[in-house]
């Protein structure tokens, strides 16, 4: 009986541990195809920024690139959203606030249209426009800030943590790894994986995060970015 009853408390540990693996490997998946669609809108939203009038040419442009940026954001949206619920935390957090960001971008496109519509309209006033088109493009940036403690918390997500709180393997495989990151520098560049530089966008700071973690098999630290990793898949 009490072997019975070992047998079987090791095949669900097993099994929640397959289980849990499977959910990191889709998650790790999933979450890169978000910020690869992700990347996509911020050429849209450079054009977007950088119309200064509203004529009906420009306006046609403004909606065209509009459209274009919602619909890659609504693409990450899709990939990310199943893991909003995650029961692993780690997991959840980086999905929810990824999720956040995209969304938030969206409702930008929305405000973006807004003015300029109002750009257009005879009675414009022109200090008004300004003034809104300064804190329209300061928010390009400001909205993202999120997805760097996403892609850390995405980061914990992908990795086996023991009963201390500590990294101490991959849950996911390295296949995996190869997989996500070779995905990152096509997006990216193959400079990617070693980390955040001064320049980057929101976008590319979270995708130098992520893959500059992915190259490591160090786990004598914690979750830090690694500076010199001894192995790259």
């Amino acid at each position: 009986m009490i072997k019975r009853f070992a047998v079987a408390c090791l095949s669900f540990v097993i099994a929640s541990s397959l289980v849990a693996g499977v959910e990191s490997s889709d998650f790790a998946r999933a979450y890169v195809a978000s910020l690869i669609a992700a990347n996509e809108a911020n050429a849209p939203f450079a054009t977007m920024s950088h119309v200064e009038t509203g004529t009906k040419a420009h306006l046609a442009e403004f909606i065209e690139q509009s459209r274009i940026a919602r619909a890659a954001l609504g693409r990450a949206i899709v990939e990310i959203e199943p893991y909003t619920g995650s029961k692993n935390l780690k997991i959840a957090k980086g999905a929810i606030l990824a999720k956040n960001v995209f969304e938030a971008r969206q409702q930008l496109c929305d405000r973006w249209m807004t003015l300029y519509v109002d750009m257009g309209k005879p009675d414009a006033v022109d200090e008004e426009i300004a003034n809104r088109l300064v804190a329209l493009r300061a928010q390009i940036g400001f909205i993202g800030q999120e997805l760097g403690e996403s892609a850390i918390a995405a980061a914990w997500g992908m990795v086996k943590i023991d009963p201390q709180g500590k990294a101490h393997n991959w849950a996911i495989t390295w296949g995996d790894r190869r997989a996500a990151l070779k995905r990152l520098r096509e997006t990216f560049g193959k400079e990617i994986s070693k980390g955040p530089k001064p320049g980057h966008n929101y976008i590319e700071t979270a995708a130098a995060a992520l893959a500059s973690f992915l190259v490591r098999d160090d786990w004598e630290e914690d979750l830090n970015l690694p500076t010199q990793p001894r192995k790259h898949p």
